[in-house]
């Protein structure tokens, strides 16, 4: 484009044409990042953030569980419903590990269609199970794994509660232990290799 300077004193003009980008440039150029764009999103592993996430909702359940143990001074009883793909958090008033008519009940569902699984391998060198470890008992007909946490603020003991993708892919596997006696809790991913691996949230 060209801008004009001018001198009114002396009614003289001078001219400097300055460089910049046409219409059709700048559209080159969109769509040449448009396709890049679109050749590095199949690379981008979105499984990988759906599992993490869930762990989470996991991780962020069983310290609500345990926090609700201490406030109300009562054992909470956590239930893996694996073949619904959810859990439920019973207010265990009665005191006797199980459900009774009455108790409060909250209930949550794993999002993304992801799913409580049993690994090929465990963090805790147990059976493959869905949840494993000393902390961890079972209940009804279907052996459904359940974790207590008591008013203390610690859990029955160690437990390791497993989870994973319809995919099926080792490294979609994710992990979280509840160590029992601080009802710490640490987050496990396994790797493509089968090798399971502490990691950071």
């Amino acid at each position: 484009y060209e801008i004009k300077e001018c001198d009114w004193s002396s009614d003289v003009c001078s001219s400097d044409l300055r460089p910049g980008f046409t219409i059709v440039e700048m559209a080159i150029a969109l769509g040449i990042a448009a396709i890049l764009a679109a050749l590095a999103l199949p690379a981008i592993d979105f499984n990988r953030y759906r599992m993490d996430a869930n762990a989470r909702l996991v991780q962020n359940r069983l310290i609500w569980a345990q926090s609700q143990a201490v406030q109300r001074n009562m054992q909470i009883l956590v239930q893996l419903y694996y073949d619904e793909n959810q859990f439920r958090i019973v207010e265990d008033s009665t005191a006797d590990a199980a459900y009774t008519t009455g108790e409060r009940v909250y209930y949550t569902t794993l999002a993304e269609g992801m799913k409580f699984v049993t690994p090929p391998t465990t963090v805790d060198g147990a059976t493959p199970y869905y949840a494993t470890g000393a902390g961890v008992t079972t209940t009804g007909a279907n052996n459904y794994p359940q974790v207590m946490f008591y008013p203390t603020g610690s859990s029955s003991g160690d437990a390791v509660i497993y989870l994973g993708s319809p995919r099926g892919r080792p490294q979609d596997n994710r992990a979280i232990k509840v160590t029992g006696a601080t009802s710490k809790m640490s987050f496990y991913r396994m790797g493509s290799d089968g090798v399971w691996r502490l990691s950071d949230m």
